[in-house]
């Protein structure tokens, strides 16, 4: 007698439990980043999250900027949504 677990369009019982078995060894997808290439001042930056603030939207940005003191240095901080502009091109 035949029961509900034949090889319809789905596949065999079997088949369908390999093919699960499969999928859950295979590494998940890496999320896309919601950080975006901006320029500050001219200057290469990378937008990394956005926030709305009583002043209006706001971007935290981090930069590379050369500091006297200390010379080259990552400076990460929040600007006003119009001090923030997108690149069109990849920065060289």
């Amino acid at each position: 007698m035949r029961g509900g677990y034949g090889a319809g369009e789905h596949g065999t019982l079997a088949e369908r439990v390999a093919a699960t078995q499969r999928r859950a060894t295979e590494p998940a997808p890496a999320p896309v980043t919601p950080a975006r290439h901006c320029l500050v001042d001219g200057e290469p930056s990378l937008l990394v999250e956005w926030t709305r603030t009583d002043r209006g939207w706001e971007g935290r940005v981090v930069s590379v900027m050369w500091l006297d003191a200390v010379g080259w240095a990552t400076v990460e901080r929040w600007l006003p949504a119009a001090a923030i502009r997108p690149v069109t091109q990849p920065v060289t």
